[in-house]
């Protein structure tokens, strides 16, 4: 421990931050907090990232976060500001992501009389943090801080919430610093790792559920270890496809939304599952319905809350996984192995994502999803990283791309709107090293498209494919299947986005077939300082792999 004299509140945060071997800030200055920001000022070894909207800046974070696999910092100011970030903070709670959100505070003598933009911060944020905290006594900064980074890493990983009174910041105090945050990685016993090879042993047709919690714990040579040891097939859970090359013999598929009856099978058809690092989502099990009680559900988690809120297991561990896949390998060899039953189930997924079995209805000019997936899939390099928004030509990449892994791919198992191109830039600055990518629906891109104007000022050259129907798909296709014929409030406008993107410093092209998406891409590729960005107009009847409106005017380019 070492103990610093003289110290405002302010400083000790920077100092703390520093310590947790933070290099990145991310956020919108507020007058709440400039005590904290000046400190910043200080400290050459932070960057504030400024931000055009909270919400992005939460994004952009949680994007970082993700790509880096640590925790990564937002600051904003008090009750608007706040709650422009909370999308962001809602989504690093449901993926599981570390994050410590400082959020500037009324001045303690104005509190309870409806000041300034005063909200409660922690009971606002109750339902979508870990933890919240306010830091009222100026020397207690650092035991309050070190306690959020303690918080947002362990156990499950998520966001901490720290409010931060403007009268408090500049008010100085003797500091007492701890030593910085260890994550915990608790093994299993060998007891458990019997009772789980031993159901395992008794399989015919067992399956391994890959969640994040393989990603967070750094496990993804475990997992690969583990199951080419095992022989036993693996599907990822929502928006993980990255916990194993998808071109690995054992990988069998992706629990998401729409994902093609024949993967889903490969779970149905398991008697004895293995689930490892997932909570078991919704979509995951696709509404709660995927597994059965007859099923043996050995379930893994380094969070005891976890494990039983969804399904009862008849085996639950509460482990790293990591630690645990490594013990699990070390007694693979009692298994009996699933060679043909593995093979089969990676027959089968080949089979459903072959692009040339699926049917297109092709903007006038030509280009698709199709198109620009198969060129996607030939020259993506396997170092990338892929981001998504929210919204139906996900479903694209989902389906039809194979994910090389390990951390190549970060997307929101939150289904939020917005995020996909400030979480790329997010992912750029924690390996800048490594070409990024987003993927938007001009629905969602049009939500946090203002970022554009950061990545150029920090000059962070991510490239950006927007695919524009002018609507908002995804709700078009429930619409359609709910209440066909009946459109409301699903059709845009027609937004040259490419030339919004040009104003704001980047580089745009607007793209209608496969000719100029192809050359627009081989600009992409020598952009070294500039973001780049491809608007591709596809046809607004082609709302899902699977569904193509009807031809009417409405639906037209």
């Amino acid at each position: 421990m070492a103990e610093l004299r003289g110290m405002t509140s302010a400083q000790a945060i920077v100092a703390s931050l520093k310590q947790e071997g933070v290099r990145h800030v991310f956020g919108v200055p507020g007058e709440s907090y400039l005590p904290l920001l000046d400190a910043i000022y200080e400290e050459q070894s932070i960057t504030f990232v400024s931000n055009r909207h909270e919400g992005g800046a939460a994004f952009m974070a949680e994007g970082y976060a993700k790509a880096a696999n640590r925790t990564a910092v937002v600051m904003a100011t008090r009750g608007v500001g706040a709650a422009n970030a909370s999308i962001g903070v809602h989504t690093a709670y449901q993926d599981s992501t570390p994050m410590v959100v400082f959020l500037g505070q009324v001045h303690s003598k104005f509190r309870g009389r409806e000041g300034f933009q005063e909200i409660e911060l922690d009971r606002f944020f109750g339902e979508i943090t870990k933890w919240g905290v306010e830091i009222r006594d100026p020397a207690r900064t650092p035991e309050l801080v070190l306690r959020a980074f303690r918080i947002a890493t362990s156990g499950r990983p998520g966001p901490v919430v720290v409010s931060l009174p403007e009268d408090v910041l500049p008010k100085k105090a003797d500091m007492i610093f701890s030593a910085a945050v260890q994550r915990p990685t608790p093994a299993v016993s060998n007891q458990d790792i019997g009772k789980a090879i031993n159901l395992l042993a008794k399989a015919q047709r067992p399956v391994l559920i890959a969640g994040g919690g393989v990603k967070a714990a750094n496990a993804e040579k475990e997992l690969q270890s583990f199951v080419e040891e095992a022989r036993i097939p693996v599907v990822a859970s929502f928006r993980r496809q990255d916990v194993l090359a998808n071109d690995h013999p054992h990988y069998v598929g992706h629990l998401g939304l729409g994902t093609p009856s024949v993967q889903l099978e490969t779970v149905r058809k398991a008697d004895v599952i293995l689930a490892v690092g997932t909570r078991l989502s919704e979509v995951t099990t696709q509404d709660y319905r995927l597994l059965r009680p007859e099923q043996i559900l050995i379930h893994l988690d380094i969070e005891p809350d976890i494990l039983g809120t969804v399904y009862p297991p008849h085996l639950g561990i509460i482990a790293d996984a990591k630690a645990a896949l490594s013990q699990l390998t070390e007694q693979a060899a009692a298994l009996p192995g699933w060679q043909n039953w593995t093979a089969e189930r990676k027959k089968v997924y080949q089979h459903s994502v072959a692009l040339s079995s699926v049917n297109e209805k092709l903007a006038p000019n030509g280009i698709g999803y199709k198109d620009v997936m198969a060129f996607f899939n030939t020259h993506w390099p396997k170092n990338g990283i892929i981001t998504n928004d929210a919204g139906n030509f996900a479903s694209w990449l989902h389906h039809f791309h194979v994910f090389q892994g390990p951390k190549s791919y970060v997307g929101p198992t939150s289904g939020a709107m917005g995020y996909g191109f400030p979480a790329a830039v997010g992912a750029k600055i924690a390996h800048p090293d490594r070409p990024v990518i987003s993927f938007s629906g001009d629905g969602g891109f049009m939500m946090t498209m203002q970022e554009i104007e950061t990545a150029v000022r920090c000059q962070i050259p991510v490239t950006s494919l927007v695919f524009n129907n002018r609507m908002y798909g995804t709700i078009r296709m429930h619409q359609e299947i709910q209440y066909p014929d009946r459109v409301v409030g699903t059709m845009l406008g027609d937004i040259h986005i490419a030339q919004i993107a040009e104003a704001m410093g980047a580089k745009g092209r607007r793209v209608r077939t496969t000719e100029e998406f192809e050359k627009a891409w081989t600009e992409a590729k020598t952009e070294t300082k500039t973001p780049f960005l491809i608007e591709i107009m596809v046809s607004p009847q082609q709302v899902s792999p699977t569904m193509i409106l009807g031809d009417k005017e409405s639906d037209k380019l």
